[in-house]
């Protein structure tokens, strides 16, 4: 078990959706991926590196001790998103009712973030569509096939993928938690390029705030 394991706590049924100041567009011109992904440190020309001290997981500054800087984790990943934005990935499955192929998108902040620390693959959440309501209403605008629907199997509406044929709500399941189209290239292979679509730029994480809190934060 790595120390991630111990780290989050469970995702809320009731997360307050934060109201947006203004609202970035989508930037297909984006790269997917970044060399030296760090977050540079607040108080010198250090970076932030992932660490587990006496009271838990934390980001400590690379030049620790003469640099005694810290962040918590969710701080930690919202500089990442201010800094990266959030890379949105599109791939192709069969839709269950109408067995035609139709696209599908999320995000998967969580295969992202072991660009910045190895140690984000040892058991951290899967943060993808239908976690952060903010994104989730940005991506709704620009791709008609996100919508929020009910689901008859969680008894609960989400915005979620729907077949561009019929209509058809694809589920969170085999899109986002289980997605079996690119399970090997998203878990295994790291070989998620090929499916990026665009990347999104948010400067303002403010309506990000809580959400990424109840993601990251530490258990009791």
């Amino acid at each position: 078990m790595g120390i991630f394991d111990k780290l989050f706590g469970k995702k809320s049924d009731e997360i307050e959706k934060a109201q947006a100041i203004s609202e970035p567009m989508l930037n297909a011109a984006s790269t997917s991926s970044y060399e030296n992904v760090r977050i540079s440190c607040d108080n010198c020309n250090g970076y932030y590196k992932i660490r587990e001290g006496k009271y838990g997981v934390f980001a400590g500054c690379s030049n620790y001790p003469s640099c005694k800087s810290t962040l918590n984790l969710p701080d930690l990943v919202l500089k990442y998103i201010q800094n990266y934005g959030l890379n949105i990935y599109r791939w192709e499955k069969e839709c269950y009712k109408c067995k035609k192929k139709t696209p599908v998108y999320s995000y998967y902040l969580d295969y992202d973030l072991v660009d910045l620390d190895e140690l984000f693959s040892m058991g951290g959440p899967t943060v993808g569509l239908g976690d952060l309501c903010y994104v989730d209403e940005l991506l709704s605008k620009q791709i008609p096939t996100i919508q929020l629907r009910y689901s008859n199997t969680t008894k609960s509406k989400y915005m979620a993928n729907t077949c561009e044929h019929c209509g058809a709500l694809q589920g969170r399941n085999y899109v986002v938690d289980d997605p079996h189209e690119i399970i090997g290239e998203l878990w295994h292979d790291r070989d998620m390029g090929k499916f990026h679509y665009t990347n999104i730029q948010i400067k303002n994480i403010t309506p990000l705030k809580i959400e990424i809190k109840q993601l990251y934060a530490q258990g009791e």
